[in-house]
Protein backbone atom coordinates (compact mmCIF):
# COMPACT_ATOMS: atom_id res chain seq x y z
CA UNK A 1 0.00 0.00 0.00
CA UNK A 2 1.26 3.35 -0.32
CA UNK A 3 2.40 6.00 2.20
CA UNK A 4 1.72 9.27 1.81
CA UNK A 5 1.03 12.84 4.09
CA UNK A 6 -0.34 10.85 6.93
CA UNK A 7 3.25 9.52 7.90
CA UNK A 8 3.77 13.58 8.18
CA UNK A 9 0.62 13.87 9.68
CA UNK A 10 1.20 11.18 12.75
CA UNK A 11 4.80 12.46 13.49
CA UNK A 12 3.05 15.89 14.27
CA UNK A 13 0.17 14.02 16.59
CA UNK A 14 2.64 12.68 18.79
CA UNK A 15 5.38 15.93 18.79
CA UNK A 16 3.80 16.59 22.82
CA UNK A 17 3.14 14.58 25.07
CA UNK A 18 -0.27 13.38 25.11
CA UNK A 19 -2.19 10.76 27.74
CA UNK A 20 -3.78 8.93 25.01
CA UNK A 21 -1.38 8.54 22.24
CA UNK A 22 -0.09 5.41 19.97
CA UNK A 23 2.24 3.64 21.38
CA UNK A 24 3.70 2.31 18.30
CA UNK A 25 7.76 2.60 17.91
CA UNK A 26 7.52 2.09 13.82
CA UNK A 27 8.03 4.54 11.35
CA UNK A 28 6.16 7.04 13.18
CA UNK A 29 7.60 7.02 15.78
CA UNK A 30 10.91 7.44 14.55
CA UNK A 31 9.90 10.57 13.04
CA UNK A 32 8.90 11.75 16.20
CA UNK A 33 12.39 10.97 17.46
CA UNK A 34 13.73 12.92 14.53
CA UNK A 35 11.51 15.96 14.95
CA UNK A 36 11.20 16.35 18.91
CA UNK A 37 15.06 15.02 19.45
CA UNK A 38 14.20 12.79 21.96
CA UNK A 39 -29.29 -0.63 23.40
CA UNK A 40 -30.99 2.50 25.47
CA UNK A 41 -31.27 0.74 28.40
CA UNK A 42 -29.98 0.76 31.80
CA UNK A 43 -28.54 -2.34 32.10
CA UNK A 44 -24.38 -1.90 32.48
CA UNK A 45 -24.08 -4.98 30.15
CA UNK A 46 -25.03 -4.21 26.70
CA UNK A 47 -25.24 -6.39 23.28
CA UNK A 48 -21.62 -4.83 22.52
CA UNK A 49 -19.85 -6.47 25.69
CA UNK A 50 -19.21 -5.68 29.22
CA UNK A 51 -19.47 -2.01 29.25
CA UNK A 52 -20.77 0.55 31.81
CA UNK A 53 -17.77 0.10 34.64
CA UNK A 54 -16.59 3.47 35.93
CA UNK A 55 -13.04 2.48 36.29
CA UNK A 56 -13.04 0.91 32.73
CA UNK A 57 -9.39 0.00 31.71
CA UNK A 58 -7.07 2.83 32.17
CA UNK A 59 -9.46 5.49 32.13
CA UNK A 60 -9.67 6.74 35.55
CA UNK A 61 -12.87 8.77 34.54
CA UNK A 62 -14.42 6.03 33.37
CA UNK A 63 -14.19 7.22 29.19
CA UNK A 64 -11.02 8.52 27.34
CA UNK A 65 -10.10 11.93 27.93
CA UNK A 66 -7.22 14.07 27.17
CA UNK A 67 -5.45 17.03 29.26
CA UNK A 68 -6.52 20.80 27.80
CA UNK A 69 -3.63 23.10 27.96
CA UNK A 70 -5.22 24.32 31.01
CA UNK A 71 -5.21 21.51 32.96
CA UNK A 72 -8.85 20.68 32.31
CA UNK A 73 -9.34 16.82 31.31
CA UNK A 74 -11.87 16.45 28.15
CA UNK A 75 -13.62 13.76 26.78
CA UNK A 76 -12.33 12.37 23.76
CA UNK A 77 -15.49 10.76 22.58
CA UNK A 78 -18.48 12.73 22.31
CA UNK A 79 -21.95 13.20 20.42
CA UNK A 80 -22.76 15.94 17.99
CA UNK A 81 -26.66 17.66 18.35
CA UNK A 82 -25.96 20.53 16.08
CA UNK A 83 -28.50 20.38 13.48
CA UNK A 84 -30.59 17.53 14.95
CA UNK A 85 -34.64 17.75 15.38
CA UNK A 86 -35.40 19.81 18.02
CA UNK A 87 -37.96 16.90 18.94
CA UNK A 88 -34.92 14.72 19.93
CA UNK A 89 -32.19 16.43 21.40
CA UNK A 90 -33.25 16.03 24.96
CA UNK A 91 -33.81 12.56 24.59
CA UNK A 92 -30.70 11.52 22.80
CA UNK A 93 -28.60 13.78 25.31
CA UNK A 94 -30.23 11.86 28.02
CA UNK A 95 -30.19 8.62 26.77
CA UNK A 96 -25.97 9.04 25.87
CA UNK A 97 -25.73 10.09 29.39
CA UNK A 98 -26.44 6.74 30.93
CA UNK A 99 -23.74 4.08 32.61
CA UNK A 100 -23.94 2.04 29.21
CA UNK A 101 -22.64 4.65 26.71
CA UNK A 102 -20.71 7.19 29.13
CA UNK A 103 -21.00 9.90 26.85
CA UNK A 104 -19.84 12.81 28.84
CA UNK A 105 -19.15 15.81 26.00
CA UNK A 106 -22.12 17.19 23.72
CA UNK A 107 -20.85 19.31 20.72
CA UNK A 108 -23.89 21.80 19.73
CA UNK A 109 -23.83 25.62 18.21
CA UNK A 110 -25.56 28.69 19.74
CA UNK A 111 -27.14 29.15 15.55
CA UNK A 112 -29.08 25.90 16.20
CA UNK A 113 -31.02 27.51 18.88
CA UNK A 114 -31.07 23.82 20.94
CA UNK A 115 -28.86 25.06 23.80
CA UNK A 116 -31.74 24.88 26.48
CA UNK A 117 -32.62 21.45 25.02
CA UNK A 118 -29.23 20.00 25.59
CA UNK A 119 -29.29 21.31 29.28
CA UNK A 120 -32.80 20.09 29.87
CA UNK A 121 -30.89 16.64 28.36
CA UNK A 122 -28.22 16.46 30.55
CA UNK A 123 -30.45 17.60 33.88
CA UNK A 124 -32.60 14.31 32.99
CA UNK A 125 -29.79 11.92 31.90
CA UNK A 126 -28.12 13.24 35.35
CA UNK A 127 -31.27 12.66 37.84
CA UNK A 128 -31.51 9.26 36.52
CA UNK A 129 -27.35 8.44 37.26
CA UNK A 130 -27.51 10.09 40.79
CA UNK A 131 -31.14 8.07 41.42
CA UNK A 132 -31.94 10.38 44.53
CA UNK A 133 -27.99 11.04 45.33
CA UNK A 134 -28.25 14.80 46.84
CA UNK A 135 -24.41 14.22 47.54
CA UNK A 136 -23.07 13.19 43.89
CA UNK A 137 -22.44 15.23 40.72
CA UNK A 138 -21.84 14.35 37.50
CA UNK A 139 -19.38 16.43 35.15
CA UNK A 140 -20.55 17.03 31.55
CA UNK A 141 -19.00 18.61 29.07
CA UNK A 142 -20.45 20.91 26.68
CA UNK A 143 -18.87 22.54 23.37
CA UNK A 144 -20.95 25.84 21.75
CA UNK A 145 -19.91 28.35 19.18
CA UNK A 146 -20.48 31.86 18.52
CA UNK A 147 -21.85 32.40 15.20
CA UNK A 148 -20.71 35.07 12.68
CA UNK A 149 -23.50 37.78 13.33
CA UNK A 150 -22.12 37.59 16.84
CA UNK A 151 -18.49 38.53 16.21
CA UNK A 152 -17.20 42.06 17.60
CA UNK A 153 -16.21 42.20 21.04
CA UNK A 154 -19.81 43.39 22.48
CA UNK A 155 -22.18 40.96 20.30
CA UNK A 156 -19.90 38.30 21.58
CA UNK A 157 -20.54 39.07 24.72
CA UNK A 158 -24.06 39.10 24.15
CA UNK A 159 -23.99 35.65 22.37
CA UNK A 160 -22.30 34.25 25.90
CA UNK A 161 -24.82 35.93 27.70
CA UNK A 162 -27.58 34.23 25.82
CA UNK A 163 -25.57 31.04 25.79
CA UNK A 164 -25.18 31.06 29.94
CA UNK A 165 -29.12 31.84 30.06
CA UNK A 166 -29.98 28.94 27.44
CA UNK A 167 -27.80 26.16 29.91
CA UNK A 168 -29.02 27.70 33.40
CA UNK A 169 -30.76 25.32 34.23
CA UNK A 170 -28.17 22.47 33.93
CA UNK A 171 -25.98 25.60 35.35
CA UNK A 172 -28.14 25.73 38.68
CA UNK A 173 -28.86 21.84 38.92
CA UNK A 174 -26.97 20.61 42.26
CA UNK A 175 -25.97 17.17 40.74
CA UNK A 176 -24.62 18.41 37.37
CA UNK A 177 -20.91 19.89 37.15
CA UNK A 178 -21.23 21.61 33.92
CA UNK A 179 -18.18 22.79 31.89
CA UNK A 180 -19.00 24.56 29.07
CA UNK A 181 -16.27 25.34 26.27
CA UNK A 182 -16.83 28.35 23.99
CA UNK A 183 -15.96 28.33 20.66
CA UNK A 184 -15.89 31.26 17.68
CA UNK A 185 -18.35 29.08 15.52
CA UNK A 186 -16.20 31.17 11.94
CA UNK A 187 -13.63 33.95 11.91
CA UNK A 188 -15.79 35.60 9.05
CA UNK A 189 -19.17 34.92 7.29
CA UNK A 190 -17.89 34.44 3.61
CA UNK A 191 -19.67 36.00 0.51
CA UNK A 192 -18.29 32.97 -1.52
CA UNK A 193 -19.85 30.07 0.73
CA UNK A 194 -23.35 29.62 -1.34
CA UNK A 195 -24.91 28.62 2.16
CA UNK A 196 -23.60 32.27 4.07
CA UNK A 197 -25.94 35.05 3.43
CA UNK A 198 -23.95 37.69 4.88
CA UNK A 199 -26.14 40.63 4.23
CA UNK A 200 -29.87 38.56 4.52
CA UNK A 201 -28.74 37.31 8.49
CA UNK A 202 -27.04 40.77 9.50
CA UNK A 203 -30.40 42.63 8.31
CA UNK A 204 -32.70 39.75 10.24
CA UNK A 205 -30.92 40.21 14.03
CA UNK A 206 -32.22 41.78 16.78
CA UNK A 207 -31.83 45.73 17.05
CA UNK A 208 -30.13 45.01 20.43
CA UNK A 209 -27.79 42.72 18.47
CA UNK A 210 -27.16 45.27 15.67
CA UNK A 211 -26.39 48.19 18.10
CA UNK A 212 -23.95 46.30 20.20
CA UNK A 213 -21.08 46.72 17.18
CA UNK A 214 -20.83 46.85 13.70
CA UNK A 215 -21.71 44.41 11.40
CA UNK A 216 -18.84 42.09 11.43
CA UNK A 217 -19.16 41.00 7.72
CA UNK A 218 -18.03 43.98 7.17
CA UNK A 219 -15.48 44.08 9.34
CA UNK A 220 -12.86 41.41 8.74
CA UNK A 221 -10.82 41.64 12.08
CA UNK A 222 -14.06 41.66 14.43
CA UNK A 223 -12.92 37.96 15.55
CA UNK A 224 -10.18 40.00 17.78
CA UNK A 225 -12.75 41.73 19.48
CA UNK A 226 -14.34 38.40 20.00
CA UNK A 227 -11.42 37.21 21.37
CA UNK A 228 -11.23 39.33 23.70
CA UNK A 229 -14.80 39.13 25.46
CA UNK A 230 -13.98 34.62 25.19
CA UNK A 231 -10.45 35.66 27.68
CA UNK A 232 -13.17 37.61 29.77
CA UNK A 233 -15.58 35.31 29.99
CA UNK A 234 -12.89 32.20 30.79
CA UNK A 235 -11.43 34.51 33.66
CA UNK A 236 -14.55 35.26 35.49
CA UNK A 237 -15.51 32.92 37.96
CA UNK A 238 -18.97 33.27 38.56
CA UNK A 239 -19.89 30.91 35.63
CA UNK A 240 -18.89 27.68 34.12
CA UNK A 241 -16.79 28.45 31.19
CA UNK A 242 -13.97 26.00 31.58
CA UNK A 243 -12.19 26.55 28.13
CA UNK A 244 -12.05 28.74 25.29
CA UNK A 245 -11.48 28.08 21.22
CA UNK A 246 -12.16 28.68 17.72
CA UNK A 247 -13.73 26.12 14.85
CA UNK A 248 -12.66 26.79 11.11
CA UNK A 249 -10.60 28.68 11.73
CA UNK A 250 -7.16 28.69 9.19
CA UNK A 251 -3.66 28.18 10.26
CA UNK A 252 -2.72 32.17 9.51
CA UNK A 253 -5.75 33.30 11.42
CA UNK A 254 -5.08 30.92 14.17
CA UNK A 255 -1.25 32.35 13.91
CA UNK A 256 -2.31 35.87 14.16
CA UNK A 257 -4.54 35.24 17.16
CA UNK A 258 -1.79 33.49 18.87
CA UNK A 259 0.41 36.71 18.33
CA UNK A 260 -2.22 38.43 19.88
CA UNK A 261 -3.65 36.62 22.81
CA UNK A 262 -3.64 36.89 26.49
CA UNK A 263 -5.02 33.48 26.36
CA UNK A 264 -4.39 30.90 23.80
CA UNK A 265 -6.95 28.66 22.68
CA UNK A 266 -7.19 25.48 24.31
CA UNK A 267 -9.65 24.00 21.69
CA UNK A 268 -9.57 24.02 17.41
CA UNK A 269 -12.38 22.55 16.29
CA UNK A 270 -11.96 21.18 12.40
CA UNK A 271 -13.90 19.33 9.53
CA UNK A 272 -11.99 15.94 9.46
CA UNK A 273 -10.78 16.39 5.52
CA UNK A 274 -8.13 19.14 7.50
CA UNK A 275 -6.24 15.65 8.70
CA UNK A 276 -5.34 15.34 5.34
CA UNK A 277 -5.51 18.57 3.67
CA UNK A 278 -4.02 20.77 6.05
CA UNK A 279 -1.38 18.78 7.80
CA UNK A 280 0.55 22.81 8.73
CA UNK A 281 -2.49 23.25 10.72
CA UNK A 282 -2.20 19.90 12.90
CA UNK A 283 1.39 20.86 13.26
CA UNK A 284 0.09 24.48 14.65
CA UNK A 285 -2.11 23.02 17.22
CA UNK A 286 0.23 20.40 18.35
CA UNK A 287 3.28 22.51 18.73
CA UNK A 288 0.95 25.09 21.00
CA UNK A 289 -0.97 22.21 23.27
CA UNK A 290 -4.18 22.99 21.43
CA UNK A 291 -6.62 20.06 21.51
CA UNK A 292 -8.44 18.93 18.16
CA UNK A 293 -11.83 18.23 18.06
CA UNK A 294 -13.13 16.51 14.72
CA UNK A 295 -15.98 16.88 12.95
CA UNK A 296 -18.13 15.68 9.82
CA UNK A 297 -16.28 11.96 10.19
CA UNK A 298 -19.46 9.99 9.38
CA UNK A 299 -21.00 12.09 6.71
CA UNK A 300 -17.94 13.04 5.34
CA UNK A 301 -15.51 10.01 5.90
CA UNK A 302 -17.14 6.51 6.70
CA UNK A 303 -20.17 6.50 4.31
CA UNK A 304 -17.70 7.02 1.18
CA UNK A 305 -16.79 3.80 1.62
CA UNK A 306 -18.26 2.06 -1.42
CA UNK A 307 -16.73 4.86 -3.57
CA UNK A 308 -13.03 3.06 -2.23
CA UNK A 309 -13.61 -0.45 -1.78
CA UNK A 310 -9.90 -1.61 -1.35
CA UNK A 311 -9.38 0.60 1.62
CA UNK A 312 -13.23 -0.46 3.18
CA UNK A 313 -11.85 -4.02 2.90
CA UNK A 314 -8.71 -2.96 4.34
CA UNK A 315 -10.64 -1.74 7.66
CA UNK A 316 -13.07 -4.57 7.42
CA UNK A 317 -9.94 -6.75 8.00
CA UNK A 318 -8.73 -4.36 10.93
CA UNK A 319 -12.10 -4.86 12.89
CA UNK A 320 -12.07 -8.36 12.06
CA UNK A 321 -8.91 -8.53 13.93
CA UNK A 322 -9.34 -6.36 16.62
CA UNK A 323 -13.10 -8.21 17.15
CA UNK A 324 -10.80 -11.46 17.15
CA UNK A 325 -8.52 -10.14 19.36
CA UNK A 326 -11.04 -8.55 22.00
CA UNK A 327 -13.09 -11.80 22.49
CA UNK A 328 -9.72 -13.90 23.19
CA UNK A 329 -8.83 -11.46 25.40
CA UNK A 330 -12.36 -11.60 27.02
CA UNK A 331 -12.76 -8.21 26.33
CA UNK A 332 -16.26 -8.70 24.36
CA UNK A 333 -18.37 -11.72 24.87
CA UNK A 334 -18.87 -14.38 22.54
CA UNK A 335 -22.02 -13.49 21.28
CA UNK A 336 -21.41 -9.50 21.66
CA UNK A 337 -21.79 -7.46 18.04
CA UNK A 338 -18.62 -7.54 16.19
CA UNK A 339 -16.49 -3.80 15.75
CA UNK A 340 -17.58 -1.87 13.03
CA UNK A 341 -15.70 0.18 11.17
CA UNK A 342 -16.76 3.43 12.03
CA UNK A 343 -15.65 2.23 15.41
CA UNK A 344 -12.41 1.34 14.57
CA UNK A 345 -12.24 5.05 12.71
CA UNK A 346 -12.97 6.42 15.51
CA UNK A 347 -10.88 4.62 17.76
CA UNK A 348 -7.99 5.21 15.44
CA UNK A 349 -8.74 8.87 16.48
CA UNK A 350 -9.22 9.14 19.81
CA UNK A 351 -5.79 6.87 20.09
CA UNK A 352 -4.20 9.88 19.34
CA UNK A 353 -5.97 12.02 21.22
CA UNK A 354 -8.32 13.93 19.04
CA UNK A 355 -12.02 13.96 19.62
CA UNK A 356 -14.60 12.71 18.02
CA UNK A 357 -18.40 13.78 18.05
CA UNK A 358 -20.36 11.94 15.96
CA UNK A 359 -24.29 12.52 15.27
CA UNK A 360 -26.85 10.10 15.40
CA UNK A 361 -30.56 9.78 15.95
CA UNK A 362 -30.16 6.14 16.19
CA UNK A 363 -29.70 4.13 19.66
CA UNK A 364 -28.31 1.00 18.37
CA UNK A 365 -25.70 3.70 16.35
CA UNK A 366 -25.17 6.00 19.70
CA UNK A 367 -24.90 2.74 21.86
CA UNK A 368 -22.27 1.34 18.87
CA UNK A 369 -19.90 4.84 18.55
CA UNK A 370 -20.32 5.87 22.38
CA UNK A 371 -17.33 6.28 24.69
CA UNK A 372 -18.34 3.36 26.66
CA UNK A 373 -17.86 0.95 23.47
CA UNK A 374 -14.70 2.69 22.29
CA UNK A 375 -13.07 2.74 25.78
CA UNK A 376 -13.10 -1.12 25.39
CA UNK A 377 -11.10 -1.51 22.16
CA UNK A 378 -7.58 -1.65 23.01
CA UNK A 379 -4.60 0.65 21.71
CA UNK A 380 -4.01 -0.26 17.84
CA UNK A 381 -0.18 -1.82 17.01
CA UNK A 382 1.79 0.26 14.32
CA UNK A 383 1.17 -1.68 11.54
CA UNK A 384 -3.03 -1.22 11.64
CA UNK A 385 -2.66 2.50 12.92
CA UNK A 386 -0.40 2.50 9.33
CA UNK A 387 -3.20 0.06 7.81
CA UNK A 388 -6.39 2.35 9.17
CA UNK A 389 -4.72 5.93 8.56
CA UNK A 390 -3.79 5.33 4.74
CA UNK A 391 -7.44 3.85 4.19
CA UNK A 392 -9.09 6.96 5.90
CA UNK A 393 -6.82 9.27 3.92
CA UNK A 394 -8.39 6.89 0.80
CA UNK A 395 -11.54 7.48 1.96
CA UNK A 396 -11.01 11.78 2.40
CA UNK A 397 -9.20 11.95 -0.98
CA UNK A 398 -11.67 9.18 -2.99
CA UNK A 399 -8.48 7.62 -4.54
CA UNK A 400 -8.45 4.43 -3.59
CA UNK A 401 -5.87 1.73 -2.19
CA UNK A 402 -3.52 0.03 -4.59
CA UNK A 403 -3.64 -3.17 -2.97
CA UNK A 404 -6.66 -5.08 -2.04
CA UNK A 405 -7.61 -7.26 1.10
CA UNK A 406 -8.65 -10.43 0.72
CA UNK A 407 -9.87 -13.84 2.36
CA UNK A 408 -7.55 -16.27 2.14
CA UNK A 409 -8.46 -19.78 1.25
CA UNK A 410 -6.74 -22.90 0.88
CA UNK A 411 -7.77 -25.90 -0.62
CA UNK A 412 -6.50 -29.26 -0.59
CA UNK A 413 -7.12 -32.16 -2.55
CA UNK A 414 -7.59 -34.89 0.15
CA UNK A 415 -8.07 -38.37 -2.40
CA UNK A 416 -7.84 -37.37 -5.55
CA UNK A 417 -7.01 -34.73 -8.42
CA UNK A 418 -9.37 -31.95 -8.82
CA UNK A 419 -9.63 -29.01 -10.69
CA UNK A 420 -10.97 -25.93 -9.32
CA UNK A 421 -12.64 -23.08 -11.11
CA UNK A 422 -13.92 -19.37 -9.87
CA UNK A 423 -17.81 -19.06 -10.82
CA UNK A 424 -19.32 -16.01 -11.54
CA UNK A 425 -23.17 -16.21 -10.35
CA UNK A 426 -24.04 -13.12 -12.23
CA UNK A 427 -23.53 -14.27 -15.57
CA UNK A 428 -23.31 -17.87 -14.99
CA UNK A 429 -19.60 -18.12 -16.31
CA UNK A 430 -16.46 -20.05 -14.71
CA UNK A 431 -12.63 -19.26 -14.82
CA UNK A 432 -10.29 -22.49 -14.12
CA UNK A 433 -7.74 -21.44 -11.53
CA UNK A 434 -5.58 -24.33 -10.53
CA UNK A 435 -5.73 -28.03 -10.73
CA UNK A 436 -5.23 -29.86 -7.82
CA UNK A 437 -2.56 -32.88 -7.32
CA UNK A 438 -3.99 -35.51 -4.83
CA UNK A 439 -2.51 -34.72 -1.44
CA UNK A 440 -1.60 -30.95 -2.77
CA UNK A 441 -2.99 -27.84 -1.69
CA UNK A 442 -3.59 -24.67 -3.53
CA UNK A 443 -3.73 -21.04 -1.59
CA UNK A 444 -5.86 -18.35 -2.90
CA UNK A 445 -7.20 -14.75 -2.13
CA UNK A 446 -10.74 -14.22 -2.47
CA UNK A 447 -13.58 -12.11 -1.08
CA UNK A 448 -16.54 -13.08 1.47
CA UNK A 449 -19.90 -14.17 -1.09
CA UNK A 450 -17.32 -15.65 -4.02
CA UNK A 451 -18.49 -19.02 -5.06
CA UNK A 452 -15.62 -21.39 -6.39
CA UNK A 453 -16.60 -25.02 -8.38
CA UNK A 454 -14.80 -28.03 -7.96
CA UNK A 455 -14.73 -31.20 -10.05
CA UNK A 456 -12.80 -33.85 -9.55
CA UNK A 457 -10.53 -35.97 -11.96
CA UNK A 458 -12.19 -37.20 -14.58
CA UNK A 459 -16.39 -35.69 -13.71
CA UNK A 460 -15.43 -31.76 -15.56
CA UNK A 461 -18.57 -32.54 -17.56
CA UNK A 462 -20.90 -34.42 -14.91
CA UNK A 463 -22.26 -31.43 -13.00
CA UNK A 464 -24.00 -33.88 -10.94
CA UNK A 465 -20.28 -34.29 -9.16
CA UNK A 466 -20.03 -30.74 -8.95
CA UNK A 467 -19.21 -29.03 -5.79
CA UNK A 468 -19.94 -25.45 -5.02
CA UNK A 469 -18.29 -23.28 -2.28
CA UNK A 470 -19.64 -20.15 -1.21
CA UNK A 471 -17.04 -18.10 0.74
CA UNK A 472 -17.09 -17.01 4.26
CA UNK A 473 -15.93 -15.24 7.12
CA UNK A 474 -14.40 -11.51 7.10
CA UNK A 475 -12.04 -9.88 5.02
CA UNK A 476 -8.44 -10.83 6.45
CA UNK A 477 -9.19 -14.40 7.89
CA UNK A 478 -8.07 -17.64 6.59
CA UNK A 479 -10.57 -20.44 5.44
CA UNK A 480 -9.14 -24.46 4.60
CA UNK A 481 -10.84 -26.82 2.66
CA UNK A 482 -10.82 -30.61 2.00
CA UNK A 483 -11.42 -31.51 -1.53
Amino acid sequence: MRYSSFLYFFAVLAMIDLPVQCFSEGIFGKLVKLATGGGGGDSKKSRFGKFGNKNQGNHPFGYPTTKLSNGVHFPLVGMGVGNMDPQLVSAMVSQGLKDDKNIRLIDTAHVTQNEWLVAKGIVEGVERLVSGDAEEKIEVHVTTKIWYTHLGYERTLLGAEDILNNFKEAIDHPNVDLKLHVLLHWPRCYENIPWMDCEGEEANLPVEVKKAGKAPHLDPHAWKGSWKALEELLADPQNPVASIGVSNFHRKELEELTSIASVHPQIVETDTWSLLYDPLLIEFCHKRGIHIIAYHLMNGVVSKTRYTPFASHHLLSIANDVTTDMRDKGILEKDSEDITVPQIVLAWLVQHSISVIPRTTDLYHLQENSAASLAQIPSMDDERVQVVAQSVEALISGVDLTEDAFVTLTFHAKSKDVFLYWHDPEFGGEIEVARIEKGKSFEESSHPGHQFRVYYDGDRDDDAKMHLITVSGNYGEHRHFEL
